[in-house]
């Protein structure tokens, strides 16, 4: 809003922002870095204009210690964005070594940038002047590991490591050796994920994170007292983490401990009663993407319908080559993983409530790109992770391949679920969150509304190489935004309105044609349970499953 065309306005924002950097600087700087670094000229002058008021009146009221850390803060941001944008001239290194940041007050000044430390505490929500609003005792950070990890994806995002240490802790070990390994007194480490975006924009998924947050509390509690008992319960809650943008494509992401993908945990899977030569002992065939036969092998399933317009031998097709080539193994991962019968159940259990929680909040926002590396388990308790919210407001809906599924529901998921499948704890669990949030519709529209004008949102559905004009462009773009708030108001109806692209495209030559009855149960509401039945019914439908991108893995 600090780009908003009325000057007034902008002095508003501005002011207020000042107020509340000065206020809770050890906060908020973090949530304000961005600003102070943007890209553009206009906001930098603006985040440095807010952060030299905030530095000036708590020199005023005497505040030294909090105005020193407002001031080195810029150099530790500045630190974070160059290792965040550094590429090392060995592009297969897993390791690099870098300078420790040296600035003019103690790393342990600074609270660490995770969410426990950063979020406003559940008791001040609503409490003016609360005394409490943030935990008051925060471990700190008392030096980054001179050792950075090299992730392995596309960005090359980079894993650094911090040196955790009470509050209030003195170190008197200052040699370098200090730096690159634990010392006496420390409590523990903490991991960040350093991150640019060369296309997406990190402020996208803090922004989700945001909602996320938002829908955590409406679980937490409802309006509906009889359900109290019954939603705490099942324990429905969406695994959050921090996101703090340090300009438009740079970010530190909270690590979440103990995750790992989808895609590895059903490749480390085995059955350990099937024969020991058997493909369908150990899951790591139907991983391996490198593996030419399984990609081609799903390409030729998926042309009978893309290039043949046969949806139904497609299907077919996939079901006998792929599903029962390759039957779900994740079942016997969870029986491996928790050899204690009661820990085993509750992390089984753990995994289809949050996953529900995680589809029922996926659909209703339209979050797509659910490949199974974006998807996380928690190996210490089976707690389902989401991460990389670039992909949402339907846009997966056009991609080249479109993502026609409301949530990932795929083979291996449901056997993790046990005998009963979806239709055991994942459904009762979806049944309860779609309730909480059709029954706060009004508190969700509210909260998705700022997406409107919010300049982050990418409204554009495809990006083509047509070019209008400016007015023509904005029109455009506002029109998308209300379509597609539209079609969340919908979702938050009862109405099951994923359209998919394809039946428009494809024409179908196995007797199937999209008729006025198929357009008109799309118009209509239906009820919770309804609702979830269709929903589970498009993600676990083969004939959806066939038509998706085969990166995305469908067959696990």
């Amino acid at each position: 809003r600090i780009g908003h065309v009325d000057e007034d306005t902008v002095t508003i924002v501005c002011a207020i922002l000042r107020r509340v950097l000065a206020k809770f600087p050890a906060q908020a700087m973090w949530h304000l870095a961005w600003l102070r670094h943007s890209v553009h000229k206009d906001r930098q002058k603006k985040g440095e204009d807010i952060f030299q008021g905030a530095k000036k009146s708590l020199h005023r009221n005497k505040e030294i210690k909090l105005h020193d850390l407002l001031d080195a803060s810029k150099g530790l941001f500045k630190f974070l964005i160059d290792l965040a944008k550094y590429q090392p001239k060995q592009a297969d290194s897993s390791t690099m070594n870098v300078v420790q940041w040296k600035g003019s007050v103690d790393l342990k000044e600074f609270l660490p940038p995770v969410q426990a430390a950063l979020a406003v505490s559940r008791n001040a929500v609503g409490k003016a002047g609360s005394s409490e609003a943030f935990p008051k005792c925060v471990p700190r950070m008392r030096a980054f590991s001179t050792q950075v990890q090299m992730m392995s994806s596309k960005a090359r995002p980079k894993k650094l490591t911090a040196f955790a240490v009470p509050e209030g802790h003195s170190t008197t070990e200052t040699t370098s050796r200090s730096h690159s390994r634990a010392i006496k007194g420390d409590i523990g480490e903490m991991h960040f994920l350093l991150k640019r975006e060369a296309r997406g924009d990190l402020r996208k998924d803090a922004r989700v994170q945001d909602l996320n947050n938002v829908i955590n509390r409406l679980l937490s509690s409802s309006s509906n007292g009889e359900n109290i008992g019954k939603r705490q319960h099942r324990r429905l809650q969406l695994r959050t983490f921090s996101v703090i943008c340090l300009s438009e494509d740079c970010g530190i992401l909270e690590w979440v401990p103990n995750t790992d993908s989808l895609r590895n945990l059903v490749g480390n899977s085995y059955h350990p009663y099937a024969s020991h030569h058997s493909i369908r002992r150990r899951g790591k065939r139907m991983t391996d993407f490198a593996d030419a036969k399984l990609r081609v092998g799903f390409m030729q399933c998926q042309d009978q319908y893309i290039k043949h317009g046969n949806l139904t031998k497609a299907a077919k097709i996939f079901d006998e080559v792929f599903l029962k080539e390759y039957p779900p193994l994740l079942y016997w991962w969870f029986l491996h993983q928790y050899q204690d019968p009661h820990q085993w159940f509750e992390a089984r259990t753990k995994f289809a409530l949050s996953s529900a929680a995680w589809s029922a909040v996926g659909h209703v926002i339209g979050l797509g790109d659910r490949h199974s590396e974006n998807i996380l388990v928690d190996t210490s308790n089976g707690d389902c992770v989401h991460v990389d919210f670039d992909c949402i407001f339907d846009k997966g809906l056009y991609l080249p391949r479109p993502e026609v599924v409301p949530f990932r529901l795929t083979p291996n998921m449901l056997d993790a679920f046990g005998p009963t499948g979806a239709d055991g704890a994942f459904k009762g669990g979806l049944n309860a969150a779609m309730t909480t949030l059709r029954d706060n519709r009004d508190i969700l529209l509210s909260v998705l509304e700022p997406f409107l004008k919010d300049p982050v949102i990418d409204w554009k559905r495809q990006r083509t190489q047509q070019r209008g004009t400016k007015s023509s462009e904005v029109t455009r773009e506002s029109i998308e935004a209300k379509r597609s708030i539209n079609v969340i108001d919908q979702r938050l109806r009862g109405m099951y309105n994923l359209r998919n692209p394809n039946y428009r495209k494809i024409r179908r030559i196995d007797r199937h044609s999209m008729n006025e009855d198929d357009e008109m149960a799309r118009l209509l509401p239906l009820s919770v349970e309804g609702q979830v039945h269709k929903m589970i019914t498009e993600a676990s439908s083969h004939e959806n499953l066939v038509q998706l991108y085969v990166g995305w893995m469908p067959w696990l």
